[in-house]
């Protein structure tokens, strides 16, 4: 089979993203548009468009009026994925040599802007829950012990990254958080690919969104959690610790100079689509039923775990004794295609399309997999191997371009990391160049690969 005719391949329920439900939630704009010949909308950067850093054109007079709707003091659209625009807003924050202060589930794009540009992570750890192996949300009390381990005289700290929502939906506090660095002085970066529509939707009770939260930097997936095209997403900033001309020149610095016109178009039209107001009610009413989903299937004793974005459906399969992993592979032979296995829980997305017959599919396929899986006792979280505050042994940087060679995991011991291992999804990495393999992190990984196929018999790279 190509890739074009898989392509075309219909699926039972698709409840991945991108979150348009492949084409159900698009917005009616950018249909109409798709709906011309073939290739009509391929566009260079006519001067009538323009490009996300023109000072004229339609892009530029677009970034200007949403900027204003917001409240930001400007946008951009990337069409490099969130990764590119996360990736621009790290180094606008941080120049060589200097730290930046992040999570431990902090995505990928970030530790590999870092490697590029030598930029020092110092990450911290968050607390864990041990029913699911999720990341908690942060809290401004453990935000605040963070602080605490830190020499602000002896690093230069430019800035912190903070991840809210997480992939599964989880939320805490952003703005007591973000108060707290800006009395250090400290420049924020968001990473809001998974909440972008709560800038939309601040009166059905959802998280406070990060721009409105005063961060300096916002990063939205406009497909991870909007209805626009993958590939899409909005950069936004506001207050003065960052500067302006150094974030422009670090998005031309890593944004493509052949911006696809369509996926321009699709910045705007899944931005629009929400600020109609006949639209915006749809799409509300889905996230209202999307609660009422949740309430049923914890009504009919489905094993959920409960986060504070609607729109994800997060199983806990070790509950009845399966991994996600193998409760994932059930129901993609039945033809209901989830987000995200691993090994306590598997995440459905429910995007923006209607799902009212998701209730009953759903409920019928979990009593078949019960019925038709084998169950495990030891399914269990082991405890994190990470230190609160925790820098690489050696700058990612450096280990990212020393001289390394390929050895099978089960002999990396005690060595130290060239590599970045981060299966994907969810893109958070389990160990980045630099850092020590010790027992702790040693154990913790080999244990993941009971049940997840890309940490199986793998090879790493170590210095």
């Amino acid at each position: 089979m190509s890739i074009s005719s898989f392509l075309t391949k219909k699926f039972l329920k698709s409840l991945f993203f991108p979150a348009h439900n492949r084409g159900a939630a698009l917005p009616k704009k950018l249909v109409k548009l798709l709906n011309n010949p073939p290739g009509y909308w391929d566009l260079p950067e006519l001067p009538e468009i323009g490009s996300p850093l023109s000072n004229s054109g339609l892009i530029a007079k677009c970034q200007r009026e949403f900027s204003d709707k917001f409240g930001a003091k400007g946008c951009f659209f990337g069409v490099n994925g969130a990764s590119g625009l996360i990736q621009s807003a790290v180094i606008a924050m941080a120049n060589p040599g200097e730290y930046i202060l992040m999570p431990r589930n902090v995505h990928i794009s970030v530790i590999k802007i870092c490697a590029l540009q030598n930029i020092k992570p110092i990450f911290f750890d968050l607390e864990i829950s041990t029913e699911t192996g999720h990341y908690k949300p942060i809290t401004k009390i453990w935000l605040e012990n963070v602080f605490k381990k830190l020499n602000f005289d002896g690093n230069k700290i430019a800035g912190v990254i903070l991840v809210s929502p997480s992939y599964h939906g989880y939320a805490g506090d952003l703005e007591h958080l973000i108060d707290c660095c800006h009395q250090k002085n400290l420049p924020v970066l968001v990473d809001e690919a998974h909440g972008s529509y709560f800038l939309f939707c601040q009166n059905l009770n959802l998280p406070k969104p990060a721009l409105s939260s005063n961060a300096d930097l916002v990063v939205n997936s406009l497909h991870k959690s909007l209805n626009g095209l993958t590939q899409t997403a909005v950069l936004w900033y506001k207050g003065n610790l960052i500067n302006e001309g150094n974030l422009i020149n670090s998005i031309n610095l890593l944004q493509t100079t052949s911006p696809s016109s369509l996926l321009l178009s699709s910045c705007e039209e899944s931005i629009r689509d929400w600020l109609d107001k006949k639209c915006l009610s749809k799409y509300q009413k889905r996230i209202l039923e999307a609660k009422s989903i949740y309430k049923k299937l914890i009504q009919k004793n489905i094993p959920l775990i409960k986060t504070q974005d609607p729109l994800k459906i997060v199983v806990n399969t070790s509950k009845v004794g399966i991994d996600g992993f193998t409760a994932d592979n059930f129901f993609y032979r039945n033809g209901l295609i989830a987000e995200l296995p691993e090994m306590m829980t598997l995440t459905f997305c429910l995007g923006f399309g209607d799902q009212k017959d998701f209730l009953n599919l759903f409920e019928n396929l979990w009593k078949k997999l019960l019925l038709n899986s084998k169950k495990s006792k030891s399914l269990e979280v082991l405890k994190s191997p990470f230190k609160l505050v925790q820098v690489p042994e050696i700058e990612i940087g450096i280990a990212w371009r020393s001289e390394s060679r390929s050895i099978p995991f089960s002999q990396s011991l005690n060595k130290i990391s060239g590599d970045i291992i981060c299966p994907y999804p969810p893109g958070i990495p389990l160990l980045v160049p630099g850092e020590k393999i010790d027992i702790d992190r040693f154990n913790w990984i080999n244990y993941q690969s009971l049940c997840n196929k890309d940490l199986v018999n793998f090879n790493i790279r170590v210095i």
